[in-house]
């Protein structure tokens, strides 16, 4: 994913994890740090677990961890993005419920009726907040790919940070040069991951300013068929579409 030396990978999540710094001597910290915040996270916001602060979560008023106020505010943003494509709630009494969530500080309130499943944004939102807190932390350039969302932070590399995007082997594939504080997400619907779908699109990636912004809007991308097009460049966002017979357009500016 990156020509940088100093990286680490592991399985979290059911993707692959892939950590580059820009100071081989910060890369055991670097680890170290984001594998607590994916093993917080997780306890956060999984609603597998009957133990994750998600599941604790009532109608009216509530008291939350700051990370869990983030990941909600995070969601909230990708659903005004998407006009509710990124829907946060997993049962509601109406549509666009999500509306009517508030977080303000640690104080989050529900509506009657509402529960939360942070699901679809809670990689990306985790790819932010990794790579932004690490650089921090640690002084130097983050790039932390999560699967196909990726976030960078600190430092940029000469070159800027190369990111090769691409599905699966035989894919069309190209590498692009982004700046630290850029992020780019890939939402795909080639089989075997959606063995039902009958997208026009193989893949969108997006590059944005957040990683959450560029997951959300590639996954809502992806399922829009040709109104795709218009509905990025819109966004003004730069982004790269490879349909169902590999043909490549890209907007807004994709960098090379």
């Amino acid at each position: 994913m990156t020509s940088a030396r100093s990286a680490t990978e592991w399985s979290t999540w059911g993707v692959h994890a892939r950590i580059v710094v820009t100071d081989p001597d910060a890369l055991s910290s670097a680890s170290n740090l984001i594998r607590g915040y994916l093993a917080a996270a997780d306890a956060a916001v999984n609603r597998d677990r009957a133990d994750a602060e998600i599941r604790a979560l009532d109608e009216g008023p509530n008291t939350v961890t700051p990370m869990f106020a983030r990941f909600l505010t995070d969601a909230l943003a990708a659903a005004r993005t998407t006009d509710g494509a990124l829907d946060p709630t997993v049962s509601a009494p109406a549509p666009h419920s999500w509306r009517s969530i508030t977080v303000d500080g640690t104080e989050v309130t529900l509506p009657a009726g509402v529960e939360l499943d942070l699901t679809a944004t809670a990689r990306a939102s985790s790819a932010d907040h990794c790579a932004s807190t690490t650089a921090e932390l640690l002084g130097c350039g983050v790039l932390v790919a999560l699967g196909g969302d990726i976030a960078t932070a600190g430092n940029t590399p000469p070159g800027g940070w190369q990111v090769q995007v691409q599905d699966l082997p035989g894919d069309p594939t190209c590498q692009v040069s982004i700046p630290s504080g850029a992020a780019v997400a890939t939402a795909s619907t080639v089989k075997p991951l959606h063995p039902d779908s009958i997208s026009l699109w193989r893949t969108v990636s997006v590059v944005a300013a957040s990683c959450t912004t560029a997951h959300a809007s590639s996954t809502a991308a992806v399922g829009m068929g040709g109104g795709a097009i218009d509905w990025l460049t819109n966004l003004e966002l730069p982004a790269r579409l490879v349909d169902q017979e590999f043909r490549v357009i890209t907007l807004g500016g994709w960098p090379s």
